[in-house]
């Protein structure tokens, strides 16, 4: 058995629409409860009697669906950043201009995030043993980010609404900038607030105008 496996409680198809419902919110319980820990404790201090106690399932249940520590662990990564990178795909109307999109893609990101400190946090450490797997897992899904914001800017600058930079740059710069601010800013200004000024910072560095589809304000 390949222990760092992440393909671990594939729910099965064939299974009647409410019973693979329940598997799946019993598939997310678990793997909000072992977050929570894993993000706050070390790696060695979690075992998975103490998660299944958290998630409230029998210890034979929890390996139904997770068949290790590691598996259950590198799945939490897995799962949070396909959810983060659908969040960005879904995040705005394609027959919007490439700023706009750009924009709304990244409050998205940081609502996101900051919806999920937990993960945030988790993705942040690192255990050692399972870093080459982690870096597998992350580098896939950089990738797949890197392409989605990589494409949107260099639409921009095919339709002019951008300056000639290097997309690869500014998506790199984009990723590394959100999970920076949600992890060290701090709570002294909302976080809506922030995601606009983080939205009119990135846009002017492409050489963007951020106020351009902004709706005037017309006096009572």
């Amino acid at each position: 058995m390949n222990r760092t496996s992440t393909n671990s409680a594939r729910i099965p198809v064939g299974r009647p629409v409410h019973v693979r419902a329940q598997q799946t919110a019993k598939r997310e319980r678990i793997i909000a409860c072992a977050l929570k820990l894993f993000a706050h404790e070390p790696y060695q201090a979690v075992t998975m009697d103490r998660v299944a106690e958290a998630a409230g399932v029998a210890k034979g249940t929890l390996y139904l669906y997770f068949p290790s520590k590691d598996g259950l662990y590198l799945g939490i990564l897995s799962d949070g950043l396909d959810t983060a990178y659908r969040s960005s795909q879904n995040s705005a109307d394609p027959k919007l201009p490439a700023d706009e999109r750009l924009r709304r893609s990244l409050e998205v990101m940081v609502e996101f995030y900051d919806q999920r400190r937990d993960f945030l946090q988790f993705f942040a450490t690192e255990e050692p043993r399972l870093a080459e797997a982690r870096n597998r897992i992350i580098q896939g899904s950089r990738a797949r980010g890197l392409n989605f914001f990589a494409s949107l800017i260099e639409e921009g600058i095919r339709s002019g609404v951008f300056a000639r930079v290097d997309p690869r740059l500014a998506t790199l710069m984009i990723h590394g900038t959100i999970r920076s601010l949600l992890l060290f800013y701090g709570s002294s200004r909302p976080v809506p607030e922030l995601s606009r000024e983080l939205g009119d910072l990135m846009l002017r560095s492409l050489g963007a105008d951020p106020s351009r589809h902004l709706k005037p304000v017309h006096p009572q």
